[in-house]
C-alpha cells in the first residue's frame, strides 16, 4: 500500500490554491446533455465553499452558482443515517466546458463516464461514497488538454495496489485517489495521468489516523507538499489516503481529523489570513442517532494555499 518512487509531473496543480484579484466572471451555458461550456475567457477566480449539504441543498446550490457563472471544482459524497450529505467548493475560473453528476450508481456513472468520454470530455474528478451499504459516485469531467489518462472505480484494496504498480510502469502518475467502503472492505475509484516532466512524488492509502501523521511529518520535513488527501471509513474506523511530491508551492496549510465546529474555526481563521480552500473530504464514524453527535463525529482533511501563482486542483 506504499509506494515511492521518481517520476514526471504534467502540471503544477494543488489542492491548495491562491486569492486572486477580483475580475470579470466567465459567461457560461449548457446543453442538454448537462454540460457546462465557457462562453468567454477571464484572469482570475472568485470561489464558495459549502458543506453539510443534503442532496436537494447540494442541487439548488449548484443551480445557483452556475447561473452566478461558479464552476464545481470538488466535491465530496458522505452519509448521516444513510442520508446522502455533500461537501464542495466551486469557482469562477470556467475555462473550458464542463460536466457534473452526482448520486450516481456504479452503471450509472459507467454510463455517463463512457458518453461524456466519447464526446471529448476528461475525467478532473471522481469520489465515492456509501449510502445504505451501495456504491455512489460524484464526478467532474472537462474538455480541457492534457495527457493521456485512465480511470478505475469499484477496486478492492489489492486491485487498486496491482492498478498503481501497472500504470506507474506505464509511465502514469497518480493525481486523484478516493476510498469508500464496501461490503465492510475499503474500495477506490482513481485517476491517473501521464507524466511528462520529472518530479518526486510518493502516495500512500489504507493509513489510520496516527500512520497519515507519521508520513505527513516525514514527507513535509523532507521538502514534499501535500498534494490530495481523502478520508474514508471502513467498519467505523477512518483510514486516508494521499499523495505528495516535491513540486514548488507557495505556503500552505493542511488539516484533518476536526470536528464540524473546528472545521469551520479554521476555515475562518485561514480565510481571514488570505488562504483559499480547495480540498474539503467529510467523513462519519462512531454514533448516528442525532444531529447533536453530528457536529462532533463528521470529520473533515482539507489544504490551504497562500497568495501566489494561481494553481487550481481540477483547473488547468
Amino acid at each position: 500500500m506504499i509506494s515511492v518512487f521518481r517520476c514526471t509531473i504534467i502540471w503544477a496543480f494543488a489542492l491548495m490554491i491562491v486569492i486572486s484579484p477580483h475580475s470579470e466572471a466567465t459567461p457560461i451555458a449548457f446543453d442538454v446533455t448537462g454540460a457546462y461550456h465557457s462562453i468567454s475567457a477571464r484572469a482570475a477566480a472568485l470561489w464558495q465553499a459549502r458543506h453539510r449539504m443534503t442532496s436537494s441543498a447540494f442541487q439548488d446550490t449548484f443551480g445557483k452558482l452556475v447561473r452566478d457563472k461558479y464552476r464545481l471544482t470538488y466535491v465530496s459524497g458522505y452519509t448521516i443515517d444513510d442520508d446522502p450529505r455533500f461537501a464542495a467548493i466551486w469557482d469562477q475560473n470556467v475555462s473550458s466546458d464542463w460536466a457534473a453528476r452526482h448520486g450516481m450508481t456504479s452503471e450509472e456513472y459507467q454510463g455517463q463516464f463512457d458518453a461524456l468520454v466519447g464526446n471529448g470530455f476528461r475525467l478532473r474528478l471522481v469520489n465515492g461514497y456509501t449510502v445504505a451499504g451501495d456504491a455512489r459516485y460524484a464526478a467532474i469531467w472537462d474538455k480541457s488538454t492534457g495527457a493521456a489518462w485512465v480511470a478505475r472505480h469499484g477496486l478492492t484494496s489489492s486491485e487498486y495496489q496491482s492498478a498503481f504498480d501497472t500504470f506507474f510502469a506505464r509511465g502514469y502518475r497518480l493525481k486523484h485517489v478516493s476510498g469508500y467502503s464496501q461490503g465492510n472492505q475499503a474500495s477506490y475509484a482513481a485517476l491517473w495521468e501521464k507524466s511528462t516532466t520529472n518530479s518526486t512524488w510518493v502516495a500512500h492509502h489504507g493509513m489510520t489516523s496516527s500512520d497519515y501523521q507519521g508520513l505527513f511529518d516525514k514527507y513535509v520535513g523532507q521538502g514534499f507538499r501535500l498534494l490530495h488527501v481523502n478520508g474514508y471509513v471502513v467498519n467505523n474506523v477512518d483510514y486516508y489516503a494521499a499523495i505528495w511530491d516535491k513540486s514548488p508551492s507557495s505556503p500552505w496549510v493542511a488539516r484533518h481529523r476536526m470536528s464540524s465546529t473546528d472545521y469551520q474555526n479554521e476555515f475562518d481563521k485561514w480565510v481571514g489570513e488570505g488562504y483559499r480552500l480547495t480540498l474539503i473530504c467529510m467523513l462519519l464514524f462512531g454514533s448516528k442517532s442525532s444531529e447533536a453527535l453530528v457536529s462532533f463525529e463528521v470529520l473533515k482533511a482539507q489544504c490551504w494555499l497562500q497568495r501566489g501563482e494561481l494553481e487550481a486542483y481540477m483547473v488547468r
